[in-house]
């Protein structure tokens, strides 16, 4: 979206690069996309849940399954590698099998608070992207929430890119 004019029916108004590509392909071409992420999992006020997150008994969830997220920080690949090595960790401390539930609920406890901070910093990311210019219009909150984005960009920054092994 970046034209101006009077828009589409649904009141969008698009860059006219994009609407030539748009209207040079064929519907069959044009493929639909859904993007969806979930609530952490450590949202919850089961006591079970807060103690093994991810994890019951000698099961444990990793990746995706445990911490969705929208694609635009490009941290699901990360976060999952992260559970990887968090579980290989985890389970090399594991001399006999009944101590596996408690090595995994470890693992789910370890990564949990980090990956519900990055849920939700891809999910204010996502909503900015979406929102931006309407937030922008919100006299004093626009511009103050975007100069507290760029004020602490440089700690996200080194949050979300600074592996946790």
């Amino acid at each position: 979206f970046a034209s101006d004019g009077e828009g589409d029916p649904d009141g969008n108004k698009w860059d006219p690069f994009a609407l030539e590509l748009i209207n040079a392909s064929s519907e069959e071409d044009i493929k639909r996309r859904d993007l969806y992420d979930g609530a952490p999992l450590l949202a919850t006020l089961d006591p079970q849940r807060l103690l093994n997150p991810w994890a019951k008994g000698p099961v444990a969830i990793c990746g995706d399954a445990a911490h969705p997220m929208m694609p635009n920080l490009g941290q699901g690949g990360c976060q999952a590698t992260e559970d990887g090595y968090r579980l290989g960790e985890e389970l090399a401390k594991v001399a006999h099998t009944r101590e596996v539930p408690g090595a995994l609920g470890k693992y789910s406890r370890v990564r949990v608070i980090r990956t519900a901070i990055i849920q939700g910093l891809a999910q204010l990311g996502s909503d900015l992207l979406v929102d931006f210019d309407l937030m922008m219009t919100i006299p004093l909150l626009g511009p103050f929430f975007l100069t507290m984005t760029q004020l602490s960009m440089p700690w996200i920054l080194r949050f979300l890119y600074t592996a946790e092994f």
